[in-house]
């Protein structure tokens, strides 16, 4: 018997639009179809989701994460990935890619090995979020710019490394973050293009023309744009003002009004438009879990409140940002519409991954994954493959 699920009356947004008293019918894991409530009724024994008064989104996608409920993708093994895939459905997020930070190459290899095996089990399981590859984030950075990456993990680019990590990866590593004023590194982004992956730069005291350099070897993604990178000074521009300036590299933005001023979000906002930034979280295990003391790679962490930082308790060290929470600020700091959001914090997202044929937006034949959230951002259902895989306690 098909698998049909009708989300009915809510504010459904499409990549046009927002279709007021909208319905999206789903069957089989698939969307069959998105408009008007008037225009379509559910199949006969279809379960019914009310979203009057809700938004309709399609599920989000973090590119840029490194664990969630107490768990590190790096610190808690495959079962460890598996657990954190459970507890981002709470924040509409339906996809991410598993995000490793700067470390010992056998440490990279093992959390690649994990990611994969946590892939492999989940693997038709619509209970979780899906994982749509890796993130290396390091090791290839400047220590000048480290932030909470651990320097012992810290080195220039090298290839027999990489080639080790894309054959384990097995085509699962899709966006590699590395400084581009390093030895190697241009000839490394160019290499990555060839393979398919996505360079961004980041954690990096590149200057503008070294900036330039990058985006001309196919560097097309800026790390968590403004932290770890050379600023926006008027005679000394660096990567950020690239960034800011330069149509060919999108930027990762972090929204939780700690890693980024909110002036600054719309200045990034403005310069960059829907194609130029990401929505990420950047978050770390304290993701969802309140305040205390977490695992970040080696590294322990701190939380209190929204700042998460080292045992300095100066050095940020990731966010307890949510998906919906970025969308929330998104909203509040540069104004964006509701389609500006879903642009980026789901369909961008899908295309940087290579999923965006099937993720990232309402339109029929795409998987059906969806975040119901109420007027505050709050999220009242996930859903997965036309599953409702989370549903808050007392939501309508």
């Amino acid at each position: 018997m098909a698998q049909r699920l009708a989300i009915i009356g809510g504010n459904v947004v499409t990549p046009q639009t927002v279709l007021e008293n909208g319905i999206v019918l789903c069957e089989d894991g698939k969307i069959q179809f998105v408009g008007q409530a008037t225009d379509a009724a559910p199949e006969p024994g279809a379960q019914i989701l009310d979203a009057a008064g809700k938004f309709v989104f399609p599920g989000f996608i973090d590119t840029h994460f490194h664990g969630s409920g107490g768990d590190d993708v790096m610190a808690n093994g495959s079962a460890g990935i598996q657990r954190i895939s459970r507890a981002v459905l709470k924040f509409g997020t339906t996809g991410y890619l598993a995000t490793t930070i700067a470390a010992r190459h056998e440490e990279l290899m093992r959390a690649t090995e994990d990611t994969l095996a946590a892939e492999k089990a989940d693997q038709g399981n619509f209970a979780c979020a899906e994982i749509l590859g890796l993130h290396i984030e390091g090791p290839y950075i400047n220590p000048k710019f480290k932030g909470a990456q651990p320097e012992s993990g810290i080195r220039d680019p090298d290839f027999a490394e990489v080639r080790e990590l894309l054959d384990a990866a097995q085509g699962r590593m899709k966006i590699m973050t590395l400084a581009p004023e390093l030895p190697g590194s241009l000839e490394m982004i160019r290499w990555l293009r060839t393979e398919g992956v996505i360079a961004s730069v980041g954690h990096s005291d590149a200057d503008y023309d070294t900036a330039l350099a990058a985006i001309d070897a196919g560097a097309t993604r800026a790390t968590h744009l403004y932290n770890a990178m050379s600023g926006v000074h008027h005679r000394k521009p660096g990567l950020a003002a690239a960034v800011l300036n330069e149509p060919g590299i999108k930027a990762e933005l972090i929204c939780d009004g700690v890693h980024v001023h909110p002036q600054m979000v719309e200045l990034a906002w403005k310069a960059k438009g829907r194609d130029g930034i990401v929505l990420v979280t950047d978050a770390t295990a304290a993701q969802g879990v309140g305040d205390g003391t977490y695992t970040l790679g080696d590294f322990q962490i701190q939380v209190r409140g929204p700042l998460c930082t080292l045992l300095d308790g100066v050095t940020i060290a990731g966010s307890v940002l949510t998906m919906n929470g970025a969308l929330a600020n998104a909203r509040r700091f540069a104004r964006m519409s509701l389609v500006d959001l879903a642009y980026t914090a789901s369909w961008l997202p899908a295309e940087a991954c290579g999923v965006a044929a099937r993720k990232g937006s309402l339109e029929v034949g795409k998987d059906a994954d969806l975040a119901v959230l109420d007027a505050d951002f709050s999220v009242s259902h996930t859903i997965r493959a036309g599953v409702v895989a989370y549903q808050r306690e007392h939501a309508s």
